[in-house]
């Protein structure tokens, strides 16, 4: 479990409730896993229409920050979400 997520659970639910609802969850999650998966697809792929600027890199550069970011997402979500 990422810590930033064991830092900010509720304040009134111990650590190891915690982690059981949040391991448990993955069936709600499914469908957001999903989406995450089908937006990287669409970020991921490049065209020929990318190059159409001088300044293409730029570009790209912003598309990889969104994969990565979508990637640290998914990296928190529970196993079982991804399935």
């Amino acid at each position: 479990m990422n810590l930033k997520l064991v830092k900010n659970r509720p304040s009134d639910i111990s650590l190891e409730e915690f982690k059981k609802l949040w391991d448990n969850s993955g069936y709600t999650l499914e469908p957001l896993y999903k989406v995450l998966m089908d937006l990287k697809d669409e970020v991921n792929s490049i065209t020929k229409d990318d190059f159409d600027c001088p300044n293409h890199y730029a570009k790209l550069a912003y598309n990889m920050g969104q994969v990565k970011i979508i990637d640290y997402i998914v990296s928190m979500l529970p196993k079982s979400a991804k399935m």
